[in-house]
């Protein structure tokens, strides 16, 4: 047994198992502005911050920034499939929250492999889910914020990333 780990005691077990029979509850969050999160959108993302463009309008666009990124799953399903999040509230369109996510747990549970893991690490971590059409994208984040940005201000970001990976650098 190694000197970093504590052994878990049989109580500590049991609550550990409860906690992880929660079932997942979803919400649906209600933006500011009103968007139909039907067909289009764009996804652009880095190791630290997602964006998901809804809207383009005179130059500027609203997207969402999911800040402080952990991981995402973008594409399938499409609303002709449904998704198994429906039996806990998920709709069909929309921008969701998923308490009691199944997806924080599993990667609470990875992390646990780790000598120096600490439980509830993945506390301050969020599931959203951003339902349309044709895809759904599933987000886990610290947060996420509406916003607006113009071409410009977006490409400053694409440029900032890009010279991440320039191979002069």
């Amino acid at each position: 047994m190694s000197i970093f780990r504590k052994k878990k005691h049989k109580k500590e077990n049991l609550i550990a198992d409860k906690e992880s029979l929660s079932e997942p509850v979803v919400v649906e969050i209600k933006l500011e502005k009103h968007f139909r999160f039907m067909y289009e959108n764009f996804v652009i993302s880095s190791q630290q911050e997602l964006y998901l463009l809804l809207e383009e309008k005179d130059g500027v666009i609203d997207l969402l920034c999911f800040n402080s990124l952990s991981i995402y799953k973008y594409g399938y399903p499409n609303d002709e499939i449904g998704h198994p999040l429906q039996k806990f509230g998920l709709g069909f369109y929309g921008f969701f929250e998923v308490k009691n996510s199944e997806w924080i747990n599993e990667i609470e549970k990875m992390n646990s492999a780790h000598p120096r893991h600490v439980k509830g690490l993945s506390t301050d971590r969020k599931h959203y889910v951003a339902k349309f059409k044709d895809v759904t994208l599933e987000v886990i984040c610290k947060s996420y914020e509406l916003k607006q940005m113009t071409k410009t201000e977006l490409d400053g970001i694409i440029t900032e990333q890009m010279n991440y990976i320039n191979n002069n650098s």
